[in-house]
């Protein structure tokens, strides 16, 4: 049986990784202001990566024409309707995340929104990042808490889920956040 190699936790790439999803879970569409419970996972999904090219231009000193060359070429998002996302096998079923930002030399990050208030949606959306480890080099997936208390967004403190968001980090490259 073939080993999966992980992609190494490089400074470089853990500033990267940390950076876009402290960009991506601040962003307005998360504030006290917007009503997210009215708003689809598509709604969110789009007010979330119209926002990539500001992203890589302020925070990761990108200048406007590069960043635009990689939401271009190399940020594909199911709604983007000049590219897709692939499908890929797994379990003889076809899986493919919200989107997947490639940068250089290969270096893929896959990107992953959920939104629900139970536990079906949040396994769920582990399982897919689980399967979406297996073929990109990082996973990003953000669960957008709709509890009206935001009772799962409470418990990430919690040490059983601290121990797995730690261990999906470390042993999977998926940076899970819930928001």
């Amino acid at each position: 049986m073939q080993k999966i190699k992980r992609t190494v936790h490089s400074a470089k790439r853990v500033n990267l990784i940390n950076k876009l999803v402290e960009n991506l879970t601040s962003n307005k569409i998360f504030s006290g202001k917007t009503n997210r419970r009215k708003e689809s996972e598509s709604t969110i999904q789009r007010s979330l990566f119209l926002d990539l090219e500001d992203i890589l231009m302020s925070h990761f000193d990108v200048s406007k024409k590069r960043a635009k060359i990689i939401t271009d070429t190399g940020f594909q998002w199911e709604q983007k309707t000049t590219t897709s996302v692939s499908n890929f096998p797994f379990f003889s079923r076809q899986h493919r995340p919200d989107s997947v930002l490639k940068l250089y030399d290969g270096f893929r990050i896959a990107i992953e929104l959920k939104k629900g208030d139970s536990g079906a949606t949040l396994r769920a959306g582990i399982g897919q990042a689980l399967v979406y480890s297996t073929q990109y080099n990082f996973v990003i997936y953000i669960y957008v808490d709709m509890t009206p208390k935001y009772d799962i967004r409470s418990s990430v403190t919690g040490a059983k889920e601290s121990h797995l968001i730690s261990s999906l980090w470390s042993n999977q490259n998926i940076k899970f956040v819930v928001v």
